[in-house]
């Protein structure tokens, strides 16, 4: 396909998923990749990160014909700052980037996908980002109509892609979160009290620094921006985020999901717009605080585990 965006892959010490996205890119002919591979954060995780970096090298000097950039700083940048330093390495000189991490393995479709989209929305700031996971289908959620994509407030960075454009405004401090909490604008962004409790205590927490992340800072600001997350119809992305490498947990019911087909062409929305009925959905599901019965048997199983 003309017009790819190059792609960006987020990688540390993930030694067999690493190669075997790069083995992936190959396959499905991506002939851009920026590799990024974050300083050594502990002496305990040597082995693996070294033997990562080297497979990253032997498969760059093994694949010539593909043009690639490998960005490896010295010292660790920690989960707050190593994708926002990679992505606007990348946008130095590209226009929009596919981004992946190194436990999201993509199917082909998903890079057909973002790239058609890329261009069909680049010039549309309500759109903020194009998400290639679907968490709705293994549920046998019913949507509205059969159209190929749908919007929602939330993003998942499980496998995206984004412009140069949307990401020059991300701030890393979210330093209007004071002013967005005390006039209550979650209130109006929000489609629930159980989502605006959510959002409000997430943001709180990364804006007093107790939580050390890049993706809440890039919700937020599409949030206060009233833009849009594009997610397929289709599952595009497999999440393996659950191993021993794994830093933050997933809701263990989005992990490994299934990837599907997605039919080409693409039925494209007539009306762009939020699903409200998607997003209460995906509120219950995984952008929520569960229940305190919940998690007191989830700690007891880990406990007795």
């Amino acid at each position: 396909m003309s017009n790819q965006a190059p792609i960006l892959l987020m990688t540390y010490r993930r030694v067999v998923s690493t190669l075997s996205i790069l083995q992936l890119l190959k396959k499905f002919a991506q002939n851009k990749i920026y590799i990024f591979q974050d300083g050594l954060k502990s002496d305990d995780h040597k082995v693996e990160y070294f033997e990562t970096k080297k497979i990253i090298k032997k498969f760059i000097k093994s694949n010539n014909n593909i043009k690639f950039k490998f960005i490896s700083p010295k010292s660790n940048l920690s989960q707050k700052f190593n994708l926002p330093y990679a992505l606007d390495t990348v946008f130095r000189k590209n226009e929009s980037a596919i981004i992946l991490e190194d436990d999201c393995i993509p199917s082909k479709d998903f890079f057909k996908f973002c790239n058609l989209l890329l261009l069909k929305y680049k010039n549309d700031n309500r759109i903020s980002q194009i998400s290639g996971n679907n968490f709705l289908n293994f549920k046998k959620f019913k949507r509205r109509n059969d159209d190929s994509y749908f919007f929602s407030k939330f993003t998942s960075s499980w496998g995206w892609a984004t412009w140069k454009s949307r990401w020059n405004c991300y701030d890393s401090e979210i330093k209007i979160w004071p002013k967005v909490n005390i006039e209550k604008w979650l209130n109006d962004i929000l489609p629930n009290k159980k989502s605006l409790e959510f959002w409000t205590k997430a943001f709180s927490r990364r804006y007093n620094l107790l939580d050390d992340d890049w993706d809440r800072a890039w919700t937020f600001v599409n949030f206060v921006n009233n833009r849009l997350n594009i997610f397929p119809n289709k599952n595009l992305i497999s999440n393996i985020g659950y191993d021993n490498f794994a830093l933050h947990s997933n809701p263990k019911k989005w992990n490994n999901l299934k990837i599907e087909t997605m039919k080409f062409p693409l039925i494209h929305p007539s009306i762009i717009c939020y699903d409200r009925e998607v997003d209460c959905f995906l509120t219950d599901e995984g952008f929520s605080t569960p229940k305190l019965s919940f998690r007191i048997k989830n700690r007891l199983k880990k406990f007795f585990s």
